[in-house]
């Protein structure tokens, strides 16, 4: 059974993987995505752009998605995602306010998530005092 199995897998990686020509037009399609090796490259460059429908089609309008994307994007020092993003949120109508307030945002949660992260906060004290507020 084993032996069937690696001899699935095997097939299914040779028969995947993108041949040296399908490698290189999707490279020169865009640089970045070098970063994927063969065996996956395809599904990964599909999977991005299945991906933007979460920005371009979803039930956040695609400013907010990108505001939010940039913030995360601060909060994981990104230095890759922040200009895309940055970039993203403008042309989806962005303006320079609005994402200096979502930058600001995510300095904000950082920063608490820092104080009772690094103070050991209890969880559950914050969670009962959270609940009192919402009554």
């Amino acid at each position: 059974m084993k032996k069937i199995l690696i001899t699935i897998f095997s097939l299914s990686v040779i028969f995947c993987a993108a041949t040296n020509k399908e490698y290189n037009k999707l490279v020169k399609e865009k640089s970045w995505n070098s970063v994927y090796p063969k065996v996956i490259i395809k599904d990964a460059v599909k999977n991005d752009k299945d991906m933007k429908a979460l920005y371009k089609e979803s039930d956040i309008p695609e400013k907010y998605a990108e505001l939010i994307a940039l913030a995360v994007s601060a909060a994981l020092k990104c230095q890759y995602c922040i200009p895309a993003h940055k970039q993203f949120a403008l042309d989806a109508g962005a303006t320079e306010e609005e994402i200096k307030i979502a930058v600001n945002i995510a300095a904000h949660v950082a920063s608490g998530s820092t104080l009772f992260y690094g103070n050991e906060f209890d969880l559950e004290l914050f969670k009962k005092q959270l609940e009192k507020k919402s009554k």
